[in-house]
């Protein structure tokens, strides 16, 4: 047993040692061309935060008559519709909104199929109304667009109050670097529909988000995956402080929860092997790394060993965070991740065990 652990957390260590090395040679830019966009943001039950994500986009530096936008309503139950009909009729943005008009056909993909459909430009950015974005962002998203990219993934940051909020910070930190990594080696993992852009002919091409639409999520990382298969070496990371959205940490564990549930219900739909045996490599090295604990605990494993092997990998996610924690603003690396070395392996366990057993509330509505 000591053996196998010690060749899991050995390879945990290289693993996070190539991100970083990789992480540093992503270029932010290519060499986009003057555009077109069209926004899409699909919305329910948002009338807290619509307000602040349509003023970040009245507030773009990017031609206001280069791009439009298109909130799409998902049944929302709150005034979140009459809020943006108010807002159009005081702005010069280019502001449009759809609602969806059939109950049995809702959600996140049907509100942004909708969107697509709608969109008079050539190119398609996403993002919640939860999000909060740089005046530069759409300008950062026209230089990522090169002749022949169909896809650019943007990263997005986590903002909050509080230990707690420093740990999801941290970690999605490590989450938004191995998308960056594995998209630029075109070997497409994941990425986030906040922050996301493709060409509308991709996305019908590949059609849109045929055979997964029924799940409530998913809408990015299947999306990515399609299309890069049909779009060999098409994707980039926009590796760039102006492209990044930013959006809050959940305040409560019931809500981290059900937001984690649902990003992991999706892996054993995903099509792409590699990432799933990479999600099966890493839930079986986390648990071997709490075997390591618990029988240290009972005597089973001289302390030392824990120690060699703890110490390892907490220098090595360090390396890795810390740079991508740089990147994306975020201060305070030292102390939740070091907490997270201790709570991470029992998160992956009970999350491992959700994604099959368990079910989730999202928007107010059950799943699972």
């Amino acid at each position: 047993m000591i053996l196998l652990i010690s060749i899991f957390s050995l390879g945990h260590v290289f693993f996070y040692l190539i991100l970083s090395w990789k992480w540093s040679r992503i270029k932010p830019y290519g060499d986009g061309k003057k555009t077109s966009f069209s926004v899409i943001i699909p919305v329910r039950n948002e009338e807290e935060n619509i307000r602040n994500v349509l003023s970040d986009l009245q507030k773009q530096t990017f031609d206001k008559n280069q791009f439009e936008v298109i909130v799409v309503d998902d049944f929302s139950t709150d005034a979140t519709g009459s809020i943006v009909t108010e807002i159009k009729e005081g702005t010069d943005l280019n502001l449009r909104i759809l609602s969806l008009d059939n109950p049995m056909i809702h959600g996140k993909k049907n509100a942004l199929t909708k969107g697509v459909k709608a969109a008079k430009h050539k190119i398609i950015l996403t993002t919640d109304a939860d999000c909060r974005m740089n005046e530069k962002w759409i300008e950062s998203y026209e230089y990522a667009f090169s002749p022949g990219t169909q896809i650019v993934a943007g990263p997005v940051s986590l903002v909050g109050q509080g230990l707690f909020a420093d740990m999801q910070m941290t970690e999605f930190a490590g989450l938004i670097a191995f998308g960056g990594v594995t998209l630029t080696s075109n070997n497409p993992s994941m990425c986030s529909g906040a922050n996301l852009g493709f060409r509308k002919d991709a996305f019908e091409e590949v059609g849109g988000y045929q055979g997964n639409i029924e799940l409530p999520s998913g809408d990015d990382e299947f999306l990515l995956y399609d299309v890069i298969k049909k779009y060999p070496k098409s994707g980039r990371f926009l590796k760039s402080a102006y492209g990044t959205v930013k959006t809050k940490t959940q305040p409560t564990f019931e809500q981290f929860r059900n937001q984690r549930s649902r990003w992991i219900s999706k892996w054993k739909y995903n099509k792409n092997w590699k990432l799933r045996l990479t999600a099966i490599l890493f839930f079986v090295d986390y648990l071997l790394f709490l075997t390591a604990i618990t029988g240290t605990i009972f005597g089973y494993f001289p302390p030392i060993f824990l120690g060699v092997i703890f110490v390892s990998r907490l220098l090595a996610n360090y390396i890795l965070l810390k740079q991508v924690s740089n990147f994306l603003d975020h201060r305070n690396v030292f102390k939740p991740l070091l907490l997270l070395q201790i709570l991470y392996p029992f998160h992956v366990l009970i999350m491992g065990l959700q994604s099959i057993f368990g079910g989730y509330t999202w928007k107010g509505r059950k799943y699972g």
